[in-house]
Formats: C-alpha cells, structure tokens, sequence
C-alpha cells in the first residue's frame, strides 16, 4: 500500500524575536502558508496512488488460495478458508494467437467470494501454449488489445485483481512479456486493480524460468508470486520433494535479489507427489508417479502400513512402503512441512503466501496459517 509520512519539525535555538522585528508579518503568512501546503501535498499524494487493502504493512501477511475452477460449481461446498483474503479463480485463458480469451467466469461463484468478505484476482494464463503465447507477445498490437481486453472484463465483473500465471514460453520474448505487464499495470492503475504476476524460481529453462524478467516485472506489478513448487516434477527421473525446505529457501534469496520482500509472495504446495521406484537394479527406476492431495496421501498412508521418518536434507517427513516388488515413496506436505515454510515467509518479512490449490489441503493447514499469522 503505497504511503506518505510526514515529519515536520522546527527548531527555534537562540531565537529571540525582539531582535527580529523587522520581519514582517505578511512573510510569517508566507511560510506557515508554504508549511500549510507542503502538509496538504503530502496528504493528497498518500490518497492519489491506489489504496490497496491487501498490501503488507504491519499487519499480518496476505493469504491467498488459487481455485481450480470446473464445471460442477463445486463452490457450494467449500468449507471454511480461515484464514484467507484473496481468492484465485482460474477464469481467464488465452484461446489463440490472435488474442482471443476463454472465460470460465463464474458469477455464482464471485457473489460467494463476496459474501465471505474475499477479494478476487482472477487467474489470466496464457493455456502453456508456447507457440500461440509467442506470436501474442511480438505483436505490439495484439499484445495490447489483449491487455485492454483483460481489464475490461475485471472491470464488468468488478474484480478486485488479476494474477498472470504465463508459463512455458520461450525466452526470446522475455521483453516482451515485460511490456504485456507494464501495459497491464497501468491500465489495472487507472482501474483500481491489483495485479499479480506468477514466476518460477531462478534456472537455465528456456521455456520455464528464463523469460521472466524478475526485476523489471517488480516494478511494474504490485506483487510477485513465487510458484515454489515441482521441484522434481512429473517428468523427474529421481524421486524427490514437490518443494524441499532448502530448495525453496534457495528460490527465496534468490528472487530477493531482485524483487522487493515486501512485493513478494511464497507460493506454497497443498499436494504431494507419490514415487513407484524400481531398486532392484544397479539404479533405481522411475516406474511412475502421481500427485495427491494432503488428505488422499494420509489415506494412502494408513492403507499401505507406511513407514515413516524425517528427511534431514528435504527438511520433510517420508513415508515409504513396499508393493508388489516396487518402493513407494512420498515426501509429506504436512503441518511439518506448511510449518518450515511460515517459518520462511516470516524470517524473509515476505508480503504473503499463496497456496496450489483450494481442495487438497486438510482443515488443519487453514487453522495452522491462522494461528501463525494472527
């Protein structure tokens, strides 16, 4: 939230005013008139930029939760968020490279956010098609009639904001995708919306890390999201963490090299990613794996007789069991885990956190974010 503060002070040392008669009275007028507008300046200058009520200050950071939108209005039975300010629908998608946008808007879905108290950014990603996001972003014209398009529709649904989650693009358009967000900061300026721009942590990815121009997109978004998460993904050939300890503490210093703290979100996993390993050979096999929310993994868990222990080096609680000649092997995101990564946000004096996705945390993870940030 942007902000003036004002000291005025005066100091008066020596001064006598019976050897200084020969100031006039209209000069006195002067200057407390010029002290007077210096005064009404600064008061106007703290409500001329945007009044943002989810910016951090000294209160407790921002919460925010990403809702996989579907066709079932599955909104009606969604529990308590807790804790949560913001919510995340992901509405908005680009449908080619002419611009065009698939909306999955959803005004029964708002009219529940607003009965809850909760701003709304919606979701505008550019569907991971590299080739279509490519010719979007070199085209000036284009890239700018998408912009206007965007914020035209926040304003009809009257939206409090918009996350941009563009992923899988080359890094040839790195500027480009700067100047889509420039020019979507200043129209969501002149809108009174909050804008939000997703990145990956720092890596040599052509397609996945290097087109995110980090500092310069600071700079023109209100905030930044880190999507601190798939550390080893679906197409891993080692098992691993979906976001071990280390690692996201790493991606954190890293994008404050670059991003203010006060601008920067944790985004955080509410999902687990369950290993079949094959360790009969010289070297163990990635059969398979799959990603699981926090409650199905717990069920997994008792089914099969897991064992489990604490990783050191993930900073995470594994469990592990044998089935049918395979090593099934989890690494938790648990109250453990969501825990450490509080623990992150609140050492780094971060703006907030962000969770992927509504529906697969457990209850507990909202009390437990509740209980931290109260």
């Amino acid at each position: 939230m942007c902000g003036f503060t004002l000291f005025y002070a005066c100091c008066w040392e020596g001064y006598d005013l019976n050897r200084h008669r020969q100031l006039s009275f209209s000069l006195i007028i002067l200057l407390l008139a010029a002290g007077l507008l210096i005064i009404v300046i600064g008061i106007i200058s703290s409500y001329g930029f945007r009044s943002d009520q989810s910016r951090r200050s000294d209160g407790p950071p921002l919460v925010m939760v990403w809702e996989l939108v579907d066709s079932e209005g599955s909104y009606e039975q969604i529990e308590d968020l807790g804790p949560v300010q913001v919510v995340s629908p992901t509405w908005f998608h680009l449908d080619d490279s002419r611009g065009s946008i698939r909306s999955n808007f959803d005004p029964l879905y708002l009219q529940w956010a607003r009965e809850r108290g909760y701003q709304v950014w919606a979701l505008v990603s550019n569907s991971f098609d590299p080739e279509i996001t490519a010719e979007l972003l070199a085209n000036d014209q284009l890239r700018h009639s998408f912009a206007e398009k965007i914020v035209a529709m926040a304003i009809e649904h009257q939206l409090d904001g918009l996350n941009i989650d563009f992923e899988n693009f080359h890094y040839d358009h790195r500027k480009d995708f700067t100047s889509l967000v420039s020019e979507l900061a200043k129209l969501c300026r002149q809108a009174d919306l909050t804008l939000s721009v997703d990145v990956t942590i720092p890596s040599n990815s052509e397609y996945w890390s290097r087109g995110y121009d980090r500092s310069a997109l600071a700079a023109e978004a209100d905030y930044i999201i880190l999507m601190a998460y798939d550390q080893h993904g679906e197409s891993s050939d080692v098992a691993g963490s979906v976001a071990s300890l280390p690692w996201v503490e790493k991606g954190i210093q890293l994008l404050l090299e670059e991003v203010p703290p006060e601008k920067l979100i944790l985004g955080v996993p509410f999902y687990s990613r369950l290993w079949a390993i094959d360790e009969t050979g010289t070297k163990p096999r990635i059969i398979n794996s799959w990603s699981f929310s926090m409650l199905r993994v717990a069920e997994i868990i008792n089914e099969n007789g897991a064992d489990l222990y604490f990783d050191d080096q993930a900073g995470q609680n594994v469990a592990v069991y044998m089935k049918e000649g395979l090593t099934y092997k989890v690494w938790l995101e648990d109250n453990l885990s969501m825990r450490r990564r509080l623990e992150l946000v609140e050492s780094y004096n971060l703006a907030g956190l962000a969770g992927w996705r509504r529906g697969l945390e457990t209850p507990e993870i909202w009390e437990l974010i509740g209980c931290y940030f109260q």
